[in-house]
């Protein structure tokens, strides 16, 4: 098994994006109008179109900037613990629809968005190389 080795700038980088993310996740909580569970869907949503933007890109990034916003930021920005509980809660109260909308919505949005974004970097990388 390989061993990753952080330094102490990495583990600075990831802790500040992780606070950015879950201060900005909790903003989107608080401060969208939509209803249970819309919040978590849209950002687990926009958390994975901007980690698939910052995957594609990633070479342009500072060295640190892959801890700070792929790791930390997104990391932190898209809960897989509120998502699972929110879901869970969605269950135990019968709204089975709701339930099923917030896993597959997302998850299926995500994987739609995040080839797309990735694709589209890649071509306009190609053209700039040719």
């Amino acid at each position: 098994m390989k061993t990753v080795k952080f330094s102490s700038t990495d583990i600075l980088y990831i802790g500040i994006g992780g606070m950015l993310g879950s201060l900005l996740r909790w903003l989107m909580g608080i401060g969208f109008a939509g209803g249970f569970p819309l919040p978590t869907i849209m950002v687990n949503i926009a958390g994975a179109a901007a980690l698939a933007a910052l995957h594609a890109s990633q070479h342009r990034l500072h060295p640190g900037g892959k801890y700070l916003y792929m790791v930390g930021f997104c990391g932190s920005f898209t809960t897989v613990s509120l998502f699972s509980y929110e879901t869970l809660k969605l269950m135990e109260t019968g709204q089975w629809l709701w339930a099923a909308a917030n896993i597959l919505v997302p998850v299926v949005s995500s994987l739609l968005l995040v080839a797309l974004i990735i694709n589209l970097i890649e071509r306009k990388l190609d053209r700039r190389a040719a």
